[in-house]
């Protein structure tokens, strides 16, 4: 492809910006001219001095704005700041847009018209809501969230009229191609009163290249199931880490070989027998604890589609993911793997994998990898972008 790609994210770490940063490097490797545009290189919760207005708004969009009730978090003055270094994206044929809060100016806005094409790849449902990025099944979004129970009841007005301004800016794009990593997202994208008249497709976001390289080889031997949970943070309420601990400790009353590896900053109130804290891991270590683990559990209260789970597929580990989100797709996608839709459906699923055939795990491990590397590799994304930059 001749074309010239500029991809723009907030952050160059976090899902988006792992997402946005992997297409440009294999997009990069494959001799195309591609650009990645963004604010800050790391997240503002481990460095919030990289940019402090962002923190602020942040901070009072948490504290200020947000209901205490609500557990998903929402965007709404940090939609109002800007970098104070206006991203140049003249000059090239394709923008590509990720996580842009914070990213783009109005004025960024009117020069999008000027590219042949936008597309926009969707992480969550913030671009098309009016401040959050799970609705956790409100569907004010479709209308105008006008009364978002989000927010404390005095900013509603406030979400109502950022919805209208996204919706404003986006209709405005005559040129614009939305993409959903999930057939789930798709969904309520074209629900929403702002997406809702757009075009609209599914394709999956890539995995980092480490993930593509064959797994640790796998003692046979080992005895017992290990399971592996990964969050950013393991206290997150949103992740719902403590229903994979209570499930492993309900499943070890019956069969003490089953262990959890939680992966992630914080946990420590879930330590305890059969329980391991490994803290934050690199690309490349936790690819190394993947390749010794049997099963991954995502028990999060929303997601889309977690890079995660085809990650850990990639190593040959086999996914229990929450009947929520985008989640399931990507257990039909793979074509193995597990739905609970709660602790006691998760412990007889541990349970049962628990008494897999050495044989019967070995054939699952290597479709899994087979189906994981064809479908998100960064080779085999890049070659499905092609067909919508087109």
């Amino acid at each position: 492809m001749s074309s010239s790609v500029l991809h723009v994210n907030f952050s160059r770490s976090g899902g988006a910006g792992a997402v946005a940063r992997v297409l440009h490097e294999e997009q990069l490797r494959q001799g195309m001219n591609s650009a990645f545009r963004h604010v800050i290189d790391s997240d503002l919760r481990s460095k919030p001095l990289s940019s402090p207005l962002h923190t602020v708004a942040a901070g009072l969009d948490q504290y200020l704005l947000k209901s205490p009730s609500f557990s998903a978090p929402i965007s709404v003055f940090r939609e109002r700041v800007t970098t104070s270094h206006p991203l140049t994206m003249d000059g090239y044929d394709i923008v590509h847009l990720h996580g842009v809060s914070g990213a783009l100016s109005q004025k960024d806005w009117t020069s999008l018209r000027n590219a042949r094409k936008v597309v926009w790849t969707l992480h969550d449902m913030n671009p098309f809501t009016g401040a959050c990025h799970y609705s956790l099944g409100c569907n004010g979004y479709t209308t105008g969230c006008s009364s978002c129970p989000a927010v404390r009841t005095l900013a509603r007005p406030t979400v109502a009229k950022a919805w209208e301004t996204k919706r404003d800016r986006i209709s405005s794009l005559a040129n614009l191609s939305v993409v959903a990593p999930s057939d789930w997202l798709l969904r309520q994208a074209s629900a929403s009163g702002i997406l809702g008249d757009q075009s609209l497709v599914v394709q999956h976001n890539p995995i980092q290249p480490v993930f593509c390289e064959p797994p640790e080889r796998r003692d046979h031997d080992q005895n017992g199931l290990v399971a592996i949970v990964v969050a950013k943070n393991l206290d997150d309420d949103v992740k719902n880490v403590a229903q994979a601990v209570s499930a492993v400790k309900e499943a070890r009353q019956q069969l003490k070989s089953v262990t959890l590896i939680l992966v992630g900053q914080g946990g420590h109130g879930f330590a305890g027998p059969g329980i391991e804290l490994s803290g934050a891991l690199s690309a490349s270590q936790l690819k190394d604890v993947f390749s010794r683990s049997d099963v991954l559990i995502v028990p999060s209260l929303a997601e889309n589609a977690p890079l995660v789970i085809p990650e850990a597929a990639a190593q040959g580990v086999t996914p229990f993911v929450a009947n929520v989100g985008g989640m399931p797709g990507l257990i039909d996608a793979l074509g193995h793997g597990r739905v609970f839709s709660s602790t006691s459906e998760l412990v007889g699923a541990l349970v049962s994998a628990a008494s897999t055939t050495v044989q019967t795990s070995t054939q699952v491990r290597e479709t899994l990898r087979t189906a994981a590397v064809s479908q998100f590799s960064p080779e085999a994304v890049v070659a499905a972008y092609a067909k919508v930059y087109a």
